[in-house]
Formats: C-alpha cells, structure tokens, sequence
C-alpha cells in the first residue's frame, strides 16, 4: 500500500471517530449499530485497515449520516 493511501485511511478513520464522537456514541454502541465487531470499528478509526464498500455503507447507516458525508475528505 502506497504512503498516500495510508494517509487517506487514516483521515477516513479519523472522520469517522469524529462522526461517532459528535453523535455521543462509543466505539461499543456504533458497532452494534452498524452490526460489526467492535475490533473492527476501533482498528477503522485507527486507520490500522482500509473498509470495504460494505463496512462503509454499514458505519455510515449506523451514524445515520450519507455516505458521501462520511467518505467527503
């Protein structure tokens, strides 16, 4: 994986920390939202692992925000 690549990871990650935070939510709360681990959300918002299209679709209904929103960087 390219450095430009990573970092976009990472301000995805970060955005999504940020949604989840704004929305008062734990890490604990949006992966029962979004019907994932809550592993998988923490290492997401660590920018640790690049979300597939899917994931994504799921983090964005559980914040209730629009995906373009959440993807917006």
């Amino acid at each position: 994986m390219e450095d430009s690549e990573k970092v976009l990871i990472k301000q995805l990650g970060k955005r999504i920390s940020f949604f989840r935070k704004e929305k008062g939510l734990t890490q604990s709360h949006l992966s029962d939202l979004a019907e994932m681990e809550e592993s998988a959300v923490r290492r997401i918002e660590l920018g640790k692992t690049n979300p597939t299209f899917k994931t994504l679709l799921r983090i964005s209904k559980g914040l209730e925000i629009p995906l373009k929103q959440l993807v917006d960087i």
